[in-house]
């Protein structure tokens, strides 16, 4: 039970800190702001990260469960590749329309992670998760027959670039392109040069 909770105020003291660092960004934001968000003491917020850098450092992990989560939960191993793809995208989408903000948060990773090596750091793996991920998409592709031999590494991070992209509708009032058309047109794009 003491386990459940202790999750539970990590939790709230996240999704408290995620809103803060959102409207405020990594440099405006105090460790008092997060206390008055998420309505737990200071030293509750202390007991569990020693900072506001430990925090947001965690906040990056949160991030990917928090903005991902139904994606990684979805069984792929009797899909195609290319649905993989697909699906992948209909939940960049749903993202972008229920949780906005999560897309904000990222762009917020990306300019920290140029000042700060930590930051850096923990970005980085991320990426690589999300990399490895597309490579085992890739590579499933090609070992079924459905996708040409190619260079695998590359693929996976034009694939990613592609999601990536989606960060441009959460900043922008683009009127001219949908995010749901982008998605849906990259993600055709890309399996069209790569299948067979």
């Amino acid at each position: 039970m003491k386990k459940n909770s202790q999750a539970d105020r990590k939790n709230q003291i996240l999704e408290a800190a995620f809103k803060v660092f959102i409207d405020k960004g990594y440099s405006k934001t105090t460790m008092d702001d997060i206390v008055e968000i998420s309505g737990l003491s200071k030293g509750a917020l202390y007991h569990y990260y020693n900072s506001k850098k430990d925090l947001f450092l965690s906040l990056i992990d949160h991030w990917e469960v928090y903005t991902f989560n139904n994606f990684y939960k979805k069984e792929s191993n009797d899909r195609k590749a290319s649905d993989i793809l697909r699906i992948f995208g209909q939940n960049v989408l749903e993202t972008l329309n229920k949780k906005k903000y999560a897309y904000i948060a990222e762009i917020e990773f990306w300019s920290l992670s140029n000042y700060d090596k930590d930051i850096k750091d923990r970005s980085q793996r991320l990426y690589d998760k999300l990399l490895n991920l597309f490579e085992k998409v890739v590579k499933k592709g090609i070992k079924q027959g459905e996708f040409k031999e190619l260079d695998i590494r590359n693929t996976a991070m034009i694939i990613l670039a592609v999601f990536q992209g989606v960060n441009w509708f959460a900043v922008f009032n683009e009127n001219s392109v949908s995010p749901k058309d982008y998605i849906e047109n990259s993600i055709e794009l890309i399996i069209k040069s790569i299948s067979k």
